[in-house]
């Protein structure tokens, strides 16, 4: 089985699956609504319990308008269904097929036999079982994937020395998809591994049919254009998917993108992130989530002053500068967790976890992170948001843009509470290359999806006590 005959059959199940999902939760969303008593307080229909038979003949209606919206979304690609990113496309979906029902019942049915609860709830159940539906599929189709069932047969074209990365990443990843053949135009143990060498680019049509491939990897500048050219026009009757690695593959992040003006083609390095709807959304969350616990954790947060100033001397909250988005400069609020003098000798270091110059309180409110309570107030202001790389001192800076290959990019979005960094444990005094690693990772791959992820698993790793 090749890997196009998986993926049409993966498609064939996710489909079928979604039909039964979507039939079951009209079902369920009867059963919750009229017959398990637990909405009767909420009970807004008038008249007895409609009968079931009405709600079977909407089954049809609602499986064209999932199935058109879940197709519409590009929710049909078995290798990305699985991701938080296609959990929020399926919640849109949801919603367009639930606004979309609602609009057909008026327009088609015009009697009082539908109710906008059980159209609720089966939107619901639907949204939870389309997405466990696709999880339990893309598991299936990487554990196949593993035992070398339904993967793509690809061979590299060219060969540099920066391809060894991209050869060594296939081979970490076995249920990736791919399986490496060998190398076209290149030394057959490049990488120390004995690949095999195929044979020379003027025989490709020999070659993809001997050895069935399904995928070329072109490596760039190692393969002139001629022979780019030449590879396309031979294999243009070859079901052969074909793979450009670009010259400028140094520059190229996850967040590149192609856009063309006047039909030219203009590839996009870097975009700036989080504008537009979704960066206005994450500032509303922003709001709403900070307002809310300033709201219900003031008592907490009054307590806290009370006792640092009880137990040391000083005052009970520590500003800082740190330097955010852009650069711009803002002062950082934190519980007192250390000695008032705590810098007077050391200036602008990191803090460390046995740190001599932590408090007894302060150890306690940093153990449990306490001490970061009043930067809920610097997202209100907009100094921060709840999710990005954490601020740096203004101290600092100058020597980590130096000696740290793309700090700055930190600097493109607002900073955090939380970054992406510290729930993979890069806290404190950790690897900065690392972290800036982790924190460029979560500018380019950002998403609603992956702050809700973080900020989930931000909430794991204080119930445990972690820093």
């Amino acid at each position: 089985m090749n890997n196009k005959t998986l993926d049409h059959l993966l498609i064939t199940f996710t489909v079928l699956f979604d039909l039964c999902f979507v039939a079951t939760a009209i079902v369920v969303g009867y059963w919750v609504r009229f017959e398990s008593g637990w909405l009767e307080a909420l009970a807004l229909h008038k008249g007895g319990t409609p009968p079931l038979d009405d709600y079977f003949r909407l089954i049809p209606l609602m499986a064209i308008i999932w199935l058109m919206t879940l197709k519409a979304l590009k929710l049909y690609r078995p290798e990305n269904n699985a991701t938080l990113s296609a959990l929020w496309t399926l919640c849109k979906a949801t919603g367009i097929a639930l606004i979309a029902t609602l609009a057909a019942l008026f327009f088609i049915f015009h009697h009082d036999a539908y109710s906008r609860w059980v159209m609720l709830l089966a939107s619901g159940f639907s949204l939870v079982w389309l997405f466990l539906g696709r999880l339990v599929l893309y598991r299936f189709r990487q554990a196949i994937h593993a035992q070398g069932v339904g993967v793509n047969r690809a061979a590299i074209v060219g060969y540099e020395a920066r391809v060894e990365k991209f050869i060594s990443t296939l081979k970490a990843r076995p249920n990736s998809g791919y399986k490496l053949i060998g190398v076209i135009d290149g030394p057959a143990n490049a990488d120390g591994s004995l690949l095999q060498h195929l044979g020379e680019s003027q025989d490709i049509l020999e070659l993809v049919q001997t050895h069935r491939l399904d995928t070329l990897f072109i490596t760039s500048p190692a393969v002139s254009n001629d022979t780019i050219l030449q590879i396309l026009h031979t294999c243009e009757g070859v079901p052969v998917q074909i793979n450009m690695l670009p010259e400028l593959s140094e520059f190229i992040s996850s967040g590149t993108a192609i856009a063309f003006f006047d039909d030219i083609p203009i590839l996009r390095l870097r975009e700036t992130p989080m504008q537009g709807m979704q960066g206005i959304l994450k500032r509303l969350i922003d709001i709403v989530c900070s307002m809310s616990a300033v709201i219900l954790l003031s008592p907490l947060m009054l307590a806290i002053a009370v006792s640092i100033r009880l137990t040391s001397p000083g005052k009970a909250i520590f500003r800082q500068e740190r330097v955010g988005r852009a650069g711009k400069r803002f002062h950082i609020y934190k519980f007192r967790s250390m000695r008032t003098d705590a810098e007077e000798k050391v200036g602008h270091v990191w803090a460390k976890s046995d740190d001599p110059r932590q408090t007894s309180l302060g150890k306690f409110l940093r153990r449990w992170s306490l001490d970061e309570l009043p930067q809920f107030f610097n997202v209100l202001k907009g100094d921060m948001s709840l999710v990005g790389p954490r601020p740096e001192m203004s101290g600092l800076i100058d020597t980590f843009r130096e000696s740290i290959p793309h700090y700055l990019a930190r600097q493109r979005v607002k900073s955090g509470m939380t970054g992406w960094a510290q729930v993979n444990g890069l806290r404190g005094n950790t690897s900065l290359e690392e972290r800036v690693s982790y924190d460029r990772y979560y500018i380019e791959n950002w998403s609603l999806g992956l702050d809700i992820k973080i900020i989930l698993k931000t909430l794991w790793a204080i119930r445990k006590g972690y820093r």
